[in-house]
């Protein structure tokens, strides 16, 4: 019997239900049994906000990756991969990261506070200050 996108769907909802009950483990078993499947942007995605929480920051970091390649173009990967990156001190490589989100997203006032935090750890209080107003102004729309 061979196994379909719908099998895959089926194991990134269950792992991401997993995941909503705090069990992260399980839930990255569920990924895992989806990945072996077929790799897609969303089950690395997912997984990696598990590995997050489990503070396996660089495996996360190598799920974000894999599913940057698989779809260069989601903002909520390039932010979790941000949110990792920052966790890890690298905060060049975060800022980065939020810039990209920021080209996807720009009206997700999430990437533009992340990175106003960093910059202000920067002593870039000025570059900072610019990136609070835009999610006052963001969050106002």
């Amino acid at each position: 019997m061979e196994l379909t996108d719908s099998d895959i769907k089926a194991l990134l909802n269950e792992g991401m239900l997993s995941a909503d009950f705090d069990e992260h483990k399980e839930a990255i078993e569920f990924y895992d049994k989806a990945l072996k499947i077929k790799e897609t942007s969303d089950v690395y995605l997912n997984k990696g906000i598990s590995l997050v929480e489990l503070e396996k920051y660089d495996d996360a970091l190598d799920c974000y990756e894999n599913a940057i390649k698989l779809d260069p173009n989601d903002w909520l990967t390039w932010y979790n991969k941000g949110v990792v990156l920052a966790n890890l001190d690298k905060i060049d490589d975060a800022i980065q990261c939020y810039d990209k989100s920021i080209e996807l997203e720009p009206d997700n006032p999430d990437p533009w506070h992340n990175k106003a935090e960093l910059l202000n750890e920067l002593g870039k209080e000025e570059e900072a200050n610019r990136c609070f107003d835009k999610v006052d102004e963001l969050e106002k729309e």
